[in-house]
């Protein structure tokens, strides 16, 4: 039997002492206010009686529709306000507040003086019917589909999304997780005179979401609210993955439904008199004209006797249009003869009957629903009414498919997720092994896809992804599949194929299907991929080991170069198991100094005097000795160490630098910083601060950064670069022509010096081709004032043609490989005159 606590008025859950504002007071005042006390609304009163009342979702227009901070609450508040008298009951305040969609009731007295404030939190922490809050889940009231919002953002915009999508809260997509902004946090912002709204959301402090399970109940869910002092939760499934967010105000629609429980209750119990008492005769008509449900009495025939409001707009059929007629005029067809006749069997045997049924509304569209039907006896027994009561399943049975979906299938490409793979790699080695074929799995990895994302935007990314999956699609025969893991990693099971000659044709034509370009914001962009391939039953025994060689296959496809394919062996794994010892191992580098810098001189092709050096990190480990930087660089940046690791190198050629000027050496340090720096920003002010903390002077510093950086964020490096140009660094591009290459950065950005990669210079003696490209790129700086540096020079023959060509500076091993800073100061001393003479000697060749 239901329960709940006695009736209670409104008087007894007011707050008596409401904050209020006059109608031409400014409406940052009023925002202030909510800011101030933690409100969700101000009301707004002329002489002590309530004219409207200003909500957050009204203050949030003060921040996107330029009010300025003279204009007043009158502008922008909602009125006139909604008022109940001090003496009504809860229950009659909380259909109320939901049948009107409001937040805010003002609660007066009979000469309509403001009396207090009740909010919706109000409602549901005082309401009686705590049976029903504990037989729901959070997953029953949650929204499954809440407004998400990129990072990159800005908070203007965000505000504008959140206020006219009607929702209290937005979810901000952090890479690894999800914080949320509230209409509270964004009271907060706006009651900041001076705050910026065109800032992105990833420049202020966000709250992180904090998520309980969907299964929790909605009594417990209420009781975190109140301890945790929060108005929204996300809710996770059983295995922890984020899938919907609910609010009070999500509660209060669960509330509201309770009453309908009750009024159910009351008609299934065919001994309780409907006249029992007054108060619930007036609940249960509020309750009827205002529930969410359909309702219909039909008299003791069958003939429909009244509607609600919620049947007309459930059914499409006014109240005239069914009054006296028989509810088949709803039927869907979709039930035979014994269907009704078992329904009206149980309902006059026992009393009532329940169920899942189809109707077809008066547009011809079938819908599903959940219907109770009860009869109503007289004192005699006599059945002289049938009560029903229903609701659409539509957006329940939608609900439900999409939270299937989201179980097994990846919501961006729509393609089967790693739970789903899993299942069909199960099957497939079942198949397998009944019919001795052989099973091939491809880990496919998109190149660079981070560069994507962090230029373009998740959105675009993820467009860039539901095209690729697309290609991929086509290229599948039936029986195959493709699957998601995650992030830029697909999966691809083939039984198909059988032969290894055929399968590396495949996997080639995939390759150059996938690289094709693809158009982002008019823009043209190429995507690479590498695939790890293994095959069962070959490599493997289980779907276990396939998947974990299958990533170690990919692993190394990626580490000899990316765009590659490589197929699983046993040397492969035992180079994997090398490769986390030697992650480990970097992780102490820096705290062991075992890190250290070699110097290579740059030499000027004009004098042959030594211009500057480059600072190169070398590692010394006691187990392994040298490491080549070719191989722990590219770790650390997959482990993230790559930050603490540029910012020592920054620091430590900076104190070089200075020990060098103090010696009156006249030496320029360049130093090579890693995309990531520039991408997070921190560049210009790490160099302003150590030239200040080391009082070195900017022209004996200079940075070099790669083609890759203007790819992760293009605005921050240019940012940067100009910033570094005004206090007098030099700013290299290094290793150009082997990454984005883009003739528009060079044009337009402050850059000093041009590094052409030294995989141009090696063959340019016996290349006319990449001659012609070398003289092109000299002559191409030279019209925008930029010098050139021509890395990796190992022969006369090179400096001769470099001579030739005009370049302004070499650096290689025909000069001087990288020393340490003490044998590059005795090598400055002792050898470098010879430069001189071997530049001069081949200008004299050239010109002969």
């Amino acid at each position: 039997m239901l329960t709940r606590t006695a009736s209670i008025n409104v008087a007894a859950i007011c707050k008596r002492r409401p904050i209020w504002c006059h109608p031409r007071d400014t409406i940052h005042h009023a925002i202030r206010l909510m800011s101030l006390y933690k409100i969700g609304c101000v009301l707004v009163c002329e002489h002590r009686r309530p004219v409207g009342v200003l909500t957050r979702r009204d203050a949030m227009r003060f921040g996107t529709e330029g009010y300025d901070v003279e204009s007043t609450v009158d502008k922008v508040m909602t009125h006139p306000v909604t008022t109940v008298d001090v003496d009504a009951s809860v229950d009659e305040l909380g259909i109320l507040m939901m049948s009107h969609r409001i937040r805010h009731v003002a609660v007066v007295d009979a000469e309509h003086q403001l009396v207090g404030v009740v909010s919706e939190s109000d409602i549901v922490n005082s309401h009686g019917l705590e049976h029903d809050l504990f037989l729901r889940s959070l997953y029953e009231v949650c929204n499954l589909d809440p407004l998400r919002i990129p990072s990159d953002c800005s908070i203007k915009l965000a505000i504008e999304r959140i206020r006219t999508a009607g929702h209290t809260a937005a979810l901000i997509d952090l890479n690894g997780g999800f914080a949320i902004l509230t209409e509270t946090d964004v009271i907060s912002l706006l009651s900041e005179e001076t705050f910026d709204l065109s800032q992105s959301l990833s420049s202020i402090a966000l709250n992180p979401l904090q998520s309980v399970p969907g299964s929790l109940s909605l009594y417990n869910a209420r009781r975190h609210f109140r301890n945790l002092g929060f108005r929204h939760l996300g809710v996770t499934d059983e295995h922890g993955q984020l899938v919907g967010l609910a609010s009070y105000s999500d509660i209060l629609r669960n509330v509201e439904v309770d009453y309908i429980y009750r009024l159910r209750e009351l008609l299934n119990d065919r001994s309780h008199s409907l006249n029992q008492t007054r108060h619930y005769l007036r609940i249960i008509e509020k309750v009827i004209n205002s529930s969410l449900e359909g309702i219909l009495i039909c008299d003791a025939q069958g003939k429909i006797q009244s509607v609600n409001p919620a049947f007309t707009q459930i059914t499409g059929y006014d109240e005239w249009e069914v009054i006296g007629c028989n509810p088949s005029v709803l039927s869907s067809g979709r039930h035979d003869k014994r269907f009704y006749e078992h329904m009206w069997r149980e309902i006059k045997e026992v009393g009532h009957w329940q169920g899942e049924i189809w109707n077809r509304n008066k547009s011809g569209d079938v819908y599903p629903e959940w219907l109770s039907i009860t009869a109503i006896e007289s004192d005699n027994g006599e059945i002289i009414q049938y009560a029903a009561i229903f609701h659409d399943l539509t957006e329940v049975k939608r609900s439900e498919a999409r939270i299937n979906k989201m179980v097994y299938f990846d919501e961006v490409t729509l393609l089967p997720n790693r739970r789903l793979l899993r299942d069909r790699l199960d099957n497939a080695l079942n198949y397998s092994n009944e019919t001795g074929t052989r099973i091939t799995l491809v880990n496919l990895d998109l190149d660079w896809f981070k560069v994507v994302n962090d230029r373009f935007g998740q959105v675009q990314g993820d467009q860039v992804l539901r095209e690729i999956a697309n290609r991929i699609n086509q290229q599948l025969a039936d029986e195959d599949t493709v699957a998601r893991p995650g992030g830029d990693e697909f999966s691809l099971i083939i039984s198909s194929i059988q032969d290894t000659d055929e399968l590396a044709v495949y996997l080639q034509k995939l390759q150059k299907i996938i690289s094709a370009p693809v158009v982002i914001n008019s823009t043209e962009i190429r995507i690479t991929c590498s695939m790890g391939v293994v095959v069962y039953p070959d490599d493997a025994s289980d779907a276990e080991s396939l998947m974990s060689r299958a990533d170690s296959a990919l692993l190394q496809a990626k580490e000899q170069g990316r765009n590659t394919v490589h197929y699983y062996s046993l040397t492969l794994n035992q180079s994997c198991i090398s490769r986390l010892k030697l992650a480990g191992l970097l992780q102490n580098a820096l705290e062991n100094n075992e890190l250290t810098l070699y110097y290579q001189p740059k030499v000027c092709l004009k004098t042959g005097n030594v211009k500057g050096v480059e600072s190169l990190i070398r590692w010394f480990n006691p187990e392994l000795g040298q490491v080549s930087p070719a191989d722990f660089i590219p770790l650390a940046e997959d482990i993230g160490l790559i930050d603490s690791i540029g910012s020592w190198v920054l620091e430590s050629s900076v104190k070089q630098s200075k020990a060098w000027q103090d010696q009156q050496l006249n030496l320029s340090i360049a130093v090579n910083v890693s995309a990531r720096q520039f991408q997070r920003g921190e560049v210009a002010a790490k160099v302003v601060g150590l030239l200040e903390q080391y009082r070195l002077s900017p022209d004996h510093l200079s940075i070099e950064l790669t083609e890759t950086s203007f790819m992760h964020n293009a605005e921050k490096t240019l940012s940067a670069i100009k910033q570094l140009s005004l206090i007098g660094i030099n700013v290299a591009i290094d290793d150009f022509g082997t990454g984005y290459s883009s003739l528009n950065y060079v044009r337009t950005m402050p850059l000093s010096q041009l590094k052409v990669d030294l995989s141009f210079i090696k063959n340019i003696v016996e290349s006319v081709r990449d001659r012609k490209l070398v003289q092109a790129i000299i002559d191409m700086a030279h019209a925008l004032d930029i010098e050139v540096i021509a890395e990796g020079v190992e022969t006369c023959e090179q400096l001769k043609l470099l001579l030739e060509m005009g370049c302004d500076q070499a650096q290689g091993y025909l000069f001087c490989q990288p020393i340490p800073a003490g044998q590059f100061e005795k090598w400055l001393q002792d050898v470098s005159q010879a430069h001189i003479s071997l530049i001069s000697h081949c200008q004299l060749d050239g010109s002969n």
